[in-house]
């Protein structure tokens, strides 16, 4: 039976190693490269031949509205998603890990769960990422706002304080975002919806903030300078706050361990001894 466990877990890394091995597959390159030379035709399962009748079929399931959603959200990770790849290769893991299951324990039950499992693992996984990729940008913010506070005091306008930061510090999450919207900027797009659509695409709070702030001072003509410095401030402020709430949060989880590992293990070795002796009999006086 162990021998079983040990080919699932085999089966699992291997179904788990593809799916991430297929998305990594789809990473474009760097918007800046759009001015200069054509980027090189990279490989999906689309573009396999002998797959073709079968990415036919997949093309209906690949305009679910989840799936759509999915392909707005490669934005963040810079990920063209292949969706009629992608369900695809969901039918493969999902064939893989349900014919796996069955050969080894002959369950229609277990077969059908691991196919479950198989067939939206990509997904799950593409969504950690999304999710890694937030907390990323949300971590490395302020630091980006106060270099670009830097340039602007130092009289360089927007659009070239951001190609600054891009160009001379190192690559981080935020710069990435920015770096998409400097090239959205170059191929003709307004600055302004440029803006908006990292916003509407990232959806988070900080970066709503300094969109706005952005939006906001070009269209009342002023500097953005204080405004970046009191934002950079009040992210920071916030992250601290973050910090004090999770702080709270850790003495109240560390108790579910505590009562349900420690406690006993502890209260084993106290009143174990104690119970042994007493159902023996040696603790009970004897008559003289």
């Amino acid at each position: 039976m162990a021998l079983y466990y040990v080919i699932l877990a085999l089966v699992g890394i291997s179904v788990y190693m593809m799916s991430d091995s297929m998305l990594q597959l789809r990473m474009r390159p760097k918007l800046r490269s759009l001015t200069q030379d054509a980027p090189k035709k990279q490989f999906t399962l689309s573009s396999i031949k002998a797959l073709q009748p079968l990415i036919l079929l997949t093309k209906p399931i690949a305009n679910l509205k989840y799936l759509q959603k999915l392909k707005a959200q490669g934005e963040i990770l810079k990920m063209d998603l292949d969706l009629p790849g992608l369900v695809l290769l969901k039918v493969f893991l999902a064939i893989i890990a349900g014919g796996a299951v069955f050969m080894l324990l002959h369950d229609l039950s277990y077969m059908l769960f691991a196919g479950i499992i198989g067939f939206f693992l990509p997904d799950i996984m593409f969504i950690f990422k999304i999710k890694g990729k937030k907390a990323d940008i949300v971590k490395i913010f302020p630091e980006t706002v106060d270099l670009l506070d830097l340039c602007i005091g130092a009289g360089l306008d927007f659009t070239s304080s951001v190609k600054w930061v891009i160009d001379k510090s190192e690559s981080n999450a935020f710069t990435e975002q920015l770096e998409t919207v400097i090239g959205e900027i170059q191929i003709g797009r307004n600055r302004t919806e440029a803006l908006r659509s990292m916003g509407k695409r990232l959806q988070l709070s900080d970066i709503s903030s300094f969109v706005r702030t952005v939006v906001q001072a070009e269209r009342m003509g002023t500097s953005v300078e204080e405004a970046f410095r009191n934002l950079s401030e009040d992210t920071r402020l916030m992250r601290y706050q973050n910090g004090e709430r999770y702080a709270i949060k850790a003495s109240l989880m560390i108790l579910v361990p505590l009562l349900l590992f420690i406690l006993p293990v502890v209260m084993i070795v106290v009143a174990g001894p104690i119970i042994i002796k007493f159902t023996s009999g040696e603790l009970i006086p004897k008559s003289f």
